[in-house]
């Protein structure tokens, strides 16, 4: 559209200058023409003077013409000669009118073939006059087109480059989202291909507890043995403990010095006897949910390894005396040994140290009781297989 406009530009431009060119050339012609006409005009008018100046003559020599008669009559040489002489002057003046007729019937027709160019030049001027100006409302309504066409034009950049920009903003967006996509299937990627490592392990682990499991059935029964002797181990070390701290008598469990005691597992056995005879006796439930429960014969995991189940009977044993003489700060410390090497009854025995409950009933006032760590100790007990724990969970959630 531009081209085309510029050329058309270019030819108006070409025309205009033609046309100029032309009009000068003309309007030079015409001033030659009219000086031509003024001055056959001028030689015309001196024709006619001259023709005139002939006709006097002519009359003059008509009336001239009587005296040379009368002269004839005196004198015919001479007459004769006068004759000849008007002859031949009337001649000259004949051929000379003949000459100025032909002259202005010439310059009568060139004059008016000059006034017929002069007409024709006129209006072909006022025809490139008109074609101007045709060219001249074409190059203004070009001129108004290509304004238009130039609005247009800047509108459709603009459009153009927010198209682009919204384009380069989307591609943005788009590599932005899908890099997002390739780190989270890549996370995916590593969190499956972990936990499917973690499933073989586990399934490895599973295989391998289950055969260590077949094994230590048969060290169950050395397992007590050891626990019986480290419960006697603590028995002695109570009673020494007890020689020295008479003040322990209202902290020790009176459930288990008279026969309501439940169970008869070798440590319930050995804390009645160590216990008879004690001028006070602490609260029942005590001995039947702290030391009780740290003692049953469930055992460590048989999942755990032999050095590690045989430090966790002397530890479960250290924390049933140090229950026994009310220490329960110290069995917190031993009894969290304890769970980290993967005992669910001492994570049990653990959590009952926090629970508010069992604090209150053991009337144990200065020790602080911890509500979110014992459901936490009791979750973790119950997902170990103890039974109890479950309640006390949900006993502390209500």
């Amino acid at each position: 559209m531009l081209g085309l406009l510029q050329h058309a530009r270019e030819q108006w431009t070409s025309i205009a200058e033609a046309t100029e060119n032309e009009t000068n050339k003309l309007q030079k012609s015409l001033r030659e023409e009219r000086l031509h006409t003024e001055r056959l005009e001028r030689e015309l008018v001196n024709t006619r003077n001259d023709f005139e100046v002939q006709a006097r003559l002519s009359r003059e020599i008509g009336t001239e013409g009587h005296e040379p008669e009368r002269r004839a009559q005196s004198d015919p040489r001479e007459v004769q000669q006068a004759v000849e002489r008007e002859k031949d002057r009337a001649n000259r003046l004949e051929q000379n009118l003949t000459a100025a007729h032909h002259d202005l019937e010439t310059q009568s027709a060139e004059v008016t073939r000059q006034a017929a160019e002069i007409s024709a030049k006129e209006a072909a001027e006022a025809q490139v006059q008109a074609g101007l100006r045709q060219e001249h409302d074409r190059t203004k309504q070009l001129e108004e087109t290509l304004a238009t066409t130039r609005i247009e034009l800047d509108n459709r950049s603009q459009q153009i480059a927010k198209a682009i920009e919204e384009t380069a903003q989307a591609n943005r967006t788009a590599e932005n989202t899908s890099a997002k996509l390739k780190l989270s299937l890549r996370e995916e990627h590593e969190r499956a291909d972990a936990l499917a490592q973690e499933l073989s392990l586990a399934h490895s682990k599973l295989f391998a507890y289950e055969a260590q499991a077949a094994a230590n059935d048969d060290r169950a029964e050395q397992l007590k043995k050891q626990l019986r002797r480290e419960c006697n181990q603590s028995g002695r070390d109570e009673q020494e403990l007890t020689a020295t701290r008479p003040n322990v008598g209202p902290w020790l469990p009176a459930g288990v010095s008279g026969e309501g005691g439940a169970g008869n597992s070798p440590t319930r056995e050995l804390l009645r006897t160590l216990l008879l005879g004690s001028p006070q006796a602490p609260p029942a439930q005590f001995a039947r949910e702290l030391v009780v429960t740290a003692a049953e014969p469930k055992a460590p995991s048989p999942v755990l390894e032999n050095e590690n189940a045989a430090a966790l009977v002397r530890l479960i044993a250290r924390a049933t005396g140090l229950l026994r003489q009310g220490d329960i700060g110290a069995a917190r410390v031993v009894l969290e040994r304890a769970a980290e090497l993967g005992s669910a009854p001492a994570s049990f025995a653990l959590a009952e140290t926090y629970d508010p409950s069992l604090l209150a009933k053991w009337g144990a006032s200065g020790t602080r009781g911890d509500t979110s760590k014992a459901r936490e100790l009791y979750a973790r007990a119950a997902a170990g297989g103890v039974k109890e724990a479950r309640e006390r969970f949900d006993a502390l959630g209500r």
